[in-house]
């Protein structure tokens, strides 16, 4: 069954949002959110001032739209990295891993997605719904300590956000962003409980296979 055409006026609010998306994505690959008024965000949108209000409550929530769009793309190319991989351990490696292979790639959005970073500290973000399952998946099998699965959720987020400043704000050869990657993420499986041989091992393995040219 085909899906119903939108309305004109649906399609015009549909276009000024992508418009100020799109402006702002440029806007901020320049320069944080505070330093950008509103004004050049709808002038570089080519829409009025007026309704960028229409549909963002005021910068901060455009730069987290903007990070949250930006995010959504790489969760997608974690969850299809992950396909087929049951281990919890080994899926947040991998997902780790894929963050940064992102972020080698495309610094630049990178950066945007970085800077809409309230997703590291709330573990219930909806951004961050693959990371509690899969720890709440290997405490029930056995594989990760019990505990505080908030507590966890933020360990894990924050590790990875910090990870990602160090792969964007210097710029580093291949093989010290594997070496870099594969140390945190062993740092973090065995800070939930993996014992460190295991942890480095798993470590090692998704950094091999992921973070790549």
């Amino acid at each position: 069954m085909s899906n119903p055409q939108k309305s004109p006026q649906e399609s015009r609010r549909l276009k000024t949002r992508a418009a100020l998306m799109s402006a702002g994505a440029r806007l901020l690959a320049e320069r944080p959110i505070d330093a950008i008024p509103i004004s050049d965000i709808a002038d570089a949108a080519g829409v009025a001032k007026g309704s960028f209000f229409n549909h963002f409550v005021d910068k901060d929530d455009l730069a987290v739209a903007i990070a949250a769009e930006i995010r959504a793309e790489v969760e997608c190319r974690v969850t299809g990295a992950n396909a087929g991989v049951t281990d919890s351990p080994v899926r947040i490696a991998r997902a780790v891993a894929g963050f940064v292979q992102f972020a080698r790639i495309d610094p630049i959005r990178a950066r945007i997605m970085l800077r809409g970073h309230d997703w590291t500290a709330i573990a219930d973000h909806p951004l961050n719904h693959g990371i509690p399952a899969d720890i709440a998946a290997g405490q029930t099998a056995g594989r990760l300590r019990p505990g505080s699965l908030a507590a966890m959720v933020i360990f894990v987020a924050g590790s990875c956000h910090m990870l990602l400043v160090a792969a964007v704000s210097d710029p580093l050869a291949l093989p010290q962003v594997r070496q870099l990657t594969a140390d945190l993420i062993g740092l973090v499986l065995s800070g939930l409980g993996l014992p460190e041989p295991e942890a480095t091992a798993i470590a090692a393995a998704a950094v091999a296979e992921v973070v790549m040219d």
